[in-house]
């Protein structure tokens, strides 16, 4: 009896059954690989987004400027509580705006306030001219606490804001969302500030 070489049928299953398993462990190490990327594609893309935001707010408030004519509201900050009962403060301010998109020699009156959608930035053109609206969102942040220092004896930090016609020496921005404040303040020295 002559024997022939080659594998038997259970040799044959068996590196089957290996392959197999090598191929759905490669499988697995690629679709995690690709599901760390994804998250850390969107935790990036989140921070440029507040980063952005933080350059924005942090322009537009250095160029805050206050009331021309008397009477006029240049700064207002309006005290808010969101539905977790964290802040929800609202800020309106005027300014001249320094970088893209509220450059372009106008004033701008900015409205900047949280939503169940994220914190909300609006800036609207004061000269009357179309197209020049602005409005932009940080997802996520549901909460703003905002606290202003006043200018000569008055510089203690504060929770309100009671001359809407001038502007404040400094403005500190914190962000909210339900679980507590987000990274560190914004702090802003308004080189303008103080009483008109």
């Amino acid at each position: 009896m002559t024997r022939h070489r080659g594998f038997t049928l259970i040799e044959l299953s068996i590196a089957l059954a290996i392959t197999g398993l090598v191929a759905l462990l490669v499988y697995a190490a690629a679709d995690a690989g690709y599901d760390t990327r994804r998250r850390l594609d969107a935790s990036r893309r989140s921070l440029q987004s507040a980063r952005a935001m933080r350059i924005l707010l942090q322009d537009a408030l250095r160029n805050a400027r206050p009331a021309v004519r008397i009477g006029d509201s240049a700064f207002t900050l309006e005290k808010g509580r969101g539905p977790a009962g964290q802040p929800a403060d609202r800020l309106i301010f005027v300014t001249g705006g320094g970088l893209a998109p509220l450059a372009g020699g106008r004033d701008w009156l900015v409205r900047v306030e949280p939503s169940t959608n994220g914190l909300g930035f609006s800036a609207l053109p004061l000269d009357g001219s179309r197209g020049g609206r602005f409005v932009g969102r940080l997802d996520g942040v549901t909460g703003l606490k905002v606290r202003v220092k006043g200018a000569g004896l008055d510089t203690a930090w504060a929770d309100r804001w009671a001359r809407p016609s001038s502007v404040p020496k400094a403005v500190e921005l914190t962000y909210w969302t339900a679980a507590g404040p987000v990274g560190l303040p914004l702090l802003v020295a308004l080189p303008l500030g103080g009483p008109p």
